[in-house]
């Protein structure tokens, strides 16, 4: 059976906050640097707050949450995010954009930043696409992954959209399923079907990673300060090692079937037959 990045010499994971592309699709990297290609892990949302400007206590909150403080907390989830693609074999790279938490006050409780997008930012996609450098011809050995939008935290959203330019462009785009939203009830056929009422769906790949999960969880606990929060997302109080791998486990082998798999979809602007979104 082919390879399902056959004649693909580089990866790029779009990632819009740390520890998404382990979460989310981990064992996928860890397989393709087992082959010789280191891929590229690109944290989009990860630069340092403006130390000139107040956090909100919607920030403060979160740090508390995370047991960080402000000053520390980039640097300490740089260090969990470097431990993490060490693990998995892939290059992290940051680009410089703050964290919705951080900007300018938008964003100050879960309803907005699970919500829509403020309109001052209706520029942030093409800004993502301009700072990841790519040129103005696709490369046709670049293949780029980025989130499918599950959950629709409003940084995954910017990700998607700017995903979606760069397939309007020509470029080879995977998109992931993201998790740990997915792991919610409903939360990945919600997403599905708005998706494919706007655009052209298809399936891109089920890639088993069964040979590469133990690296997935290593390098998922690597995130030492996210594991509580990421984990009651998707109702897992507890979120010891075992519990972890059960419940990732569990999502694995659904979506395969027999295996442990991650999917990546492939989107393609509407046809006539659907209506635009």
């Amino acid at each position: 059976m082919a390879s399902p990045w056959e004649g693909i010499s580089r990866h790029r994971f779009l990632s819009p906050h740390y520890d998404d592309i382990p979460l989310s699709c981990g064992g996928t990297v860890a397989r393709i640097a087992a082959s010789g290609v280191p891929p590229e892990i690109v944290v989009i949302f990860g630069s340092e707050p403006d130390p000139t400007s107040a956090l909100s206590a919607f920030a403060d909150a979160h740090h508390q949450q995370w047991g960080l403080n402000a000053a520390e907390v980039i640097a300490s989830r740089q260090s969990e995010e470097a431990a993490a693609a060490r693990i998995l074999g892939g290059t992290p790279r940051t680009l410089p954009f703050h964290d919705a938490i951080y900007r300018d006050h938008a964003y100050t409780r879960n309803e907005q930043l699970f919500g829509e997008t403020t309109p001052g930012e209706n520029d942030l996609p093409a800004a993502i696409v301009r700072s990841l450098d790519l040129g103005d011809t696709p490369d046709p050995q670049l293949r780029l992954y980025a989130p499918l939008g599950v959950g629709c935290h409003v940084d995954h959203q910017h990700a998607t959209r700017a995903a979606l330019r760069l397939v309007h462009a020509g470029w080879d785009v995977w998109f992931y399923e993201d998790l740990p939203y997915a792991l919610i009830a409903g939360a990945l056929p919600r997403r599905l079907d708005a998706l494919t009422a706007a655009v052209n769906l298809n399936l891109a790949a089920t890639v088993d990673v069964a040979a590469t999960w133990d690296a997935k969880i290593s390098a998922i606990l690597a995130y030492r300060s996210q594991i509580v929060p990421v984990f009651a997302l998707a109702g897992l109080h507890q979120p010891t090692p075992a519990a972890i791998d059960e419940v990732m486990r569990r999502y694995a082998v659904g979506r395969g079937g027999t295996t442990l798999v991650e999917v990546f979809w492939q989107i393609s602007p509407p046809t006539s037959g659907h209506r635009s979104g």
